[in-house]
């Protein structure tokens, strides 16, 4: 009750003191504006896995992206063998046969159900993670390309000051960003 309290009154605090700086708010392009031709194309490279690494020039992330499909398709025919040998010996059990794979042979029924579900979980999670990391490395090169036409010139600052206000309320303390493009 007391932290409902105190988050409530923090909030009522920050909304009642005014703020200041300048208006940062985002301005979409123009309705019908181009596409930034470059990163369509990279994301069209980017649909074979390092593709768009090469596109935008980033060779050393193609053995990076190389490596995160070789680990996780590892795991998951690491974990799709396991399931199926667990698999095998749990249904051997449930059927009052003898289990063929001496290692499993004096595991009880309960810890083969479980061991099997461990495995098909990890199994199905590094499906997923692969999935992941192909949208992960489509989205990288995508980016990249749309970052390779910003600016960063000399005329870019970013400072951080103390600011102090006097109000009606009172006077004010906080901290001012300030941003130069």
């Amino acid at each position: 009750m007391i932290g409902k309290k105190i988050v409530f009154g923090l909030l009522l605090t920050l909304s009642v003191f005014p703020s200041f700086g300048q208006d940062t708010t985002y301005k979409a392009p123009p309705a019908g504006a181009p596409v930034d031709p470059r990163a369509k194309k990279a994301t069209l490279y980017g649909l074979i896995p390092g593709g768009g690494q090469v596109y935008n020039k980033s060779y050393w992330k193609v053995p990076v992206v190389y490596a995160g499909f070789g680990v996780l398709t590892y795991s998951l025919m690491f974990y799709n063998r396991e399931y199926n040998s667990v698999r095998e010996a749990y249904i051997q059990r449930i059927n009052g046969q003898v289990v063929t794979n001496p290692e499993f042979s004096n595991v009880p029924e309960y810890m083969l159900y479980n061991v099997r579900e461990s495995y098909r979980k990890s199994r199905d999670l590094s499906a997923i993670g692969i999935f992941g990391w192909y949208a992960l490395t489509i989205l990288d090169a995508t980016v990249e390309a749309h970052l390779k036409e910003f600016d960063v010139g000399e005329n870019l600052s970013f400072r951080i000051k103390p600011a102090y206000q006097v109000t009606s309320f009172g006077n004010n303390f906080g901290i001012k960003l300030q941003a130069r493009f």
